[in-house]
C-alpha cells in the first residue's frame, strides 16, 4: 500500500471514530481543566515512507497513468456517449502523460530522496522536544515528555505530580495529487487521549498537512524541503496539541472537504503557510 494511501485511510478511520463529536479537536471541558496546572506526556508513532510507486518513470508509465488521471478527470457516466467521452479523456491524458514523463533516473533518484527524508528524520523525537519546550499551554507547565528512546529519568523527590497525563501517537506519510507529475506534501496524523490520576478524560485528533509541491522539487538537495515540513509539523502540533486543548475555546475543524486543518490562528504564528521552495 502507498505511503499516502496509507495516511489517508489511517486519517478517515480516526475520523470516524470522534463520532459525532462537533470537531476532531475540542477543548478540555473546562470542569476538567480548570484546576490543572501542569501536564506531562508520552509521543510515540509510525512513519510510512514507500514512495515505490510515485510518479510515471518515464514515457511509457506515463501514457499509463496519464490515461487513468485523463479517464478519471471526465467522468463518463453510463451508456455508448459516456463510454466514449471517458475513452476520449484516457487518450488525450495518454499523449499528455507520455510527453511530460519525467527520465527514469530522474524518478528512480526522486523516490529514493523522498524515502529517505522521512526515513532519516526522528520525528517521535522532534515531537517529543518540541512538547516539552512548548509555550502553548499557556499558563499549565509541561513538566515532562518521554518517549521509548527518551524514558522517564529519576524523579527527584518532592517534584510536582502533573495533574494531566497526554498518551500522544502519530502517523506520518506523504499525501500526493496528480499521477505522472505528482504534487506531494507532508501529511501528520496525531491523537492525543487525556487522563488524569483517576480516568481518561478526553481525547482529541489534529490533522496536519504540508503544501504539495512538485515531487522532483520536493527531492531536491537531498529532499531537503520534506525535511524542512517534517520539522515544520513538529513545530506547529507541538504548539497546537497544548494550546487547543488547554488555552483555546474554540473547536479546532477540519478545513472543508479535506482531510486537513488550518493553524494558521495559533499565537506563534508557526502554523501560518510557508514561503514555497524553489526548484
Amino acid at each position: 500500500m502507498s505511503s499516502e494511501r496509507a495516511v489517508a485511510l489511517v486519517v478517515a478511520a480516526a475520523l470516524m471514530a470522534v463520532g459525532c463529536a462537533p470537531a476532531p479537536v475540542a477543548p478540555i471541558p473546562e470542569a476538567a481543566r480548570r484546576n490543572v496546572t501542569s501536564i506531562a506526556g508520552d509521543v510515540a508513532g509510525l512513519k510510512h515512507a514507500d514512495t515505490s510507486r510515485l510518479g510515471a518513470r518515464g514515457s511509457s508509465e506515463g501514457a499509463q497513468l496519464g490515461a487513468q488521471q485523463g479517464a478519471s478527470i471526465l467522468p463518463g457516466g453510463g451508456g455508448i456517449l459516456g463510454l466514449a467521452v471517458m475513452g476520449v479523456g484516457a487518450i488525450v491524458g495518454g499523449v499528455k502523460g507520455a510527453n511530460e514523463a519525467q527520465r527514469e533516473d530522474v524518478v528512480d533518484q526522486t523516490r529514493v530522496f523522498l524515502r529517505t527524508a522521512i526515513e532519516d528524520t526522528d520525528f517521535t523525537e522532534l515531537l517529543r522536544a518540541r512538547l516539552a519546550t512548548s509555550k502553548g499551554a499557556g499558563d499549565v507547565e509541561i513538566v515532562n515528555v518521554t518517549s521509548q528512546a527518551t524514558p522517564l529519568s529519576a524523579v527527584p523527590e518532592g517534584a510536582r505530580v502533573p495533574d494531566h497525563f497526554l498518551t500522544i501517537e502519530y502517523r506520518l506519510g506523504l499525501q500526493r495529487e496528480h499521477m505522472v507529475n505528482p504534487k506531494v506534501g507532508i501529511i501528520v496524523l496525531v491523537r492525543a487521549k487525556v487522563r488524569d490520576a483517576h480516568r481518561d478524560v478526553h481525547q482529541a485528533t489534529w490533522a496536519y498537512c504540508g503544501e504539495r509541491y512538485h515531487f522532483v522539487q520536493m527531492a531536491a538537495n537531498n529532499g531537503a524541503a520534506l525535511r524542512a515540513q517534517i520539522d515544520q509539523a513538529a513545530a506547529v502540533l507541538a504548539e497546537a496539541i497544548p494550546y487547543d486543548l488547554y488555552v483555546s475555546k474554540r473547536p479546532r475543524h477540519l478545513l472543508f472537504n479535506s482531510t486537513c486543518m488550518d493553524f494558521s490562528d495559533l499565537p506563534s504564528g508557526t502554523g501560518r503557510p510557508p514561503v514555497p521552495p524553489r526548484s
